[in-house]
């Protein structure tokens, strides 16, 4: 059997029998191929809520426009495209990029604004302003503290804004539950230091994809981080409205869009995400994992995602073949001392370090850590450096089909599950 998995910003070509293939699963592709194209859902979802309710909810108003970063794939450019004429009659409108502990000053995010300002350029719009969330320089304000002891600061650009509307690609998300509109306001648009507290609960095997607090089944709502994080998004709102356009997507190809009430939306998205992206199946002795091409393998930071994501779908001691083509490298330079260099320590050291002292960014080594300890090799197929790699006690692989190749003839038995466009799965294990 033939595969074309998605890498970097093209295809890259496997040949494995189909005997040998256990279960080879995508973000539901039948879903995409089926329905007749991004344009119609959106109009869809808008003649559900009613054409004509939209359009008063900003009239007269400063409204806050928070959209996703560039390191996510959504589709941004048709959601605004249909939302920005429902603006016209605001007073104000502030668009704010979340980019949470990202870096803000990006091609990617200059690509963002650019693009808002040619779309606002073609009708009579009011004033405005574009920002991208900078959690280490901007001014923020604080609004509380959670029962779980997390500092909520907020941008201040938020506090002028009397409605929101939040525009969300949902899906799986491996220590918040699900991506999701709540997210975009924290960790998108609060400080450094509420971001790190919250995520030091990533820590606890609790918080994990396919839990939320606002999940519709009540068996899945206990999440540590997650529900701190809910807890914090009320504070910032203090009550105001959110409208939500919440949608579900692969490869830039809308499978669902709902717009509602933030409750209402994200219960509704979390029960979508489950139908179309999540998974149960018997685990392997070998495993393929691809995190579904740029950007979701943009750097080794962003990539890793999609290794938890499927961690489910591996017996202990396996091997996992890690296709990300890492254009960008291991990631931005702030998270190379508690992510890459903390991760180049002994595994042993690694895990006792974090839960020692939890620093920002360094539940990815841990997470990585983990892996690392469980399975009998990660091999990976990337643009790094062969040395960059074995640092992290990783293994190189310059020809993934030689590998699939020698795995089978050890043992032509064997049986592999796959997984491509992972970094938007959820793999649970029979």
């Amino acid at each position: 059997m033939r595969l074309e998995i998605n890498y970097g910003k093209g295809k890259l070509p496997l040949e494995i029998p189909e005997n040998n293939i256990l279960a080879y699963r995508q973000p539901n592709s039948q879903a995409s191929e089926a329905n007749s194209g991004n344009q119609k859902i959106l109009l869809e979802a808008i003649n559900d809520f009613g054409i004509l309710r939209l359009s008063p909810i900003f009239a007269g108003r400063q409204v806050g426009v928070i959209v996703e970063d560039a390191t996510r794939s959504t589709p941004l450019a048709e959601l605004l495209a249909v939302m920005l004429p429902f603006l016209r009659g605001a007073r104000f409108v502030q668009f704010l990029i979340a980019t949470g502990s990202h870096e803000p000053d990006t091609s990617g995010n200059r690509r963002i604004i650019d693009g808002i300002h040619a779309m606002i350029a073609d009708f009579d719009f009011p004033e405005y302003e574009i920002h991208a969330s900078d959690c280490e320089k901007d001014e923020f304000i604080d609004v509380g503290v959670t029962t779980r002891g997390t500092p909520v600061r907020v941008n201040e650009r938020s506090a002028r804004c009397e409605v929101f509307l939040v525009l969300s690609d949902m899906k799986n998300h491996y220590f918040a539950g699900y991506s999701n509109p709540l997210k975009n306001f924290l960790p998108g648009i609060c400080s450094l230091q509420t971001i790190a507290r919250n995520h030091s609960l990533t820590l606890d095997e609790r918080s994990t994809f396919g839990l939320h607090p606002l999940h519709p089944d009540p068996k899945r709502r206990r999440a540590p981080l997650a529900e701190d994080l809910w807890e914090g998004v009320q504070m910032i709102l203090r009550r105001r409205p959110v409208l939500v356009l919440a949608v579900i997507s692969y490869q830039n190809q809308l499978q669902w869009a709902k717009i509602g009430a933030l409750v209402e939306a994200v219960t509704a998205g979390i029960q979508k995400v489950d139908e179309l992206t999540s998974f149960t199946l018997p685990k392997a002795d070998l495993m393929i994992v691809a995190p579904g091409g740029y950007p979701d393998d943009e750097s080794l930071y962003t990539a890793q995602r999609a290794l938890e994501l499927t961690k489910n779908a591996i017996n202990a001691g396996g091997e996992a073949l890690f296709l990300a083509h890492c254009e960008n490298g291991i990631g931005p330079q702030k998270t190379m001392a508690h992510f890459y260099d903390l991760l180049a320590q002994p595994i042993p050291d690694v895990l006792k370090s974090i839960e020692a002292d939890y620093e920002l960014y360094s539940h990815k080594a841990y997470k990585f850590a983990q892996m690392i300890q469980q399975l009998r090799a990660i091999h990976v197929h990337s643009s790094l450096p062969d040395e960059a790699i074995e640092r992290i006690h990783l293994k190189p692989c310059a020809d993934p089909q030689a590998l699939v190749n020698r795995w089978l003839a050890d043992n032509p038995q064997r049986q592999i599950n796959i997984f491509d466009g992972a970094n938007k799965l959820a793999i649970y294990a029979e």
